[in-house]
């Protein structure tokens, strides 16, 4: 009983420790789509506890990178390489700058987690790379996508108006 107090007790400080804190405050990094970066979780903070932390859900306890994705619409794909054997680590795709509304996640004990998010509006979301109970870990993020007929047109128009202008 008095373990349980105990957790309880750490667990409302972590909370209290992270009131009022959102993704931006976290945010290591902008990404736009068909972008790639490398990082690694060892010696960040542990900022994401699902109910003692920032996040919904979940009960992760390792240090965590958050990125913030300038998304232009459209089928998105993230990918998160590493190597499992060296430390399990998670992916999370957030819609909301509060970590509340999860729009994919990919927690294997494999190497590798990948998520896939349907008809994106363009806008800004949030990645978080997380270690799994205290795990850490080296990896690379690649984000790619397929752009909606909307974004396409408009990549389109430029090309059009370019090609126009070095005729003239």
């Amino acid at each position: 009983m008095k373990t349980a107090a105990t957790l309880l007790a750490v667990l409302g400080l972590a909370s209290a420790a992270n009131a009022g804190v959102t993704l931006d405050d976290l945010s290591i990094a902008t990404i736009t789509g068909g972008s790639s970066t490398s990082g690694d979780t060892s010696g960040s903070a542990d900022n994401m506890n699902g109910g003692s932390g920032i996040g919904s859900g979940g009960s992760w306890s390792g240090g965590d990178d958050v990125y913030t994705l300038n998304w232009a619409g459209g089928d998105l794909v993230a990918d998160l390489l590493f190597t499992h054997a060296d430390g399990d680590i998670d992916l999370y795709v957030w819609g909301d700058n509060a970590a509340t509304v999860l729009l994919g996640s990919s927690t294997s004990t494999s190497d590798n987690e990948q998520v896939s998010v349907a008809g994106l509006a363009a806008g800004t979301y949030y990645i978080s790379v997380d270690g799994w109970f205290g795990d850490s870990n080296s990896y690379k993020l690649q984000l790619n996508g397929v752009p909606t007929p909307a974004s396409a047109a408009l990549l389109g128009l430029g090309g059009l108006v370019a090609t126009r202008r070095r005729r003239a």
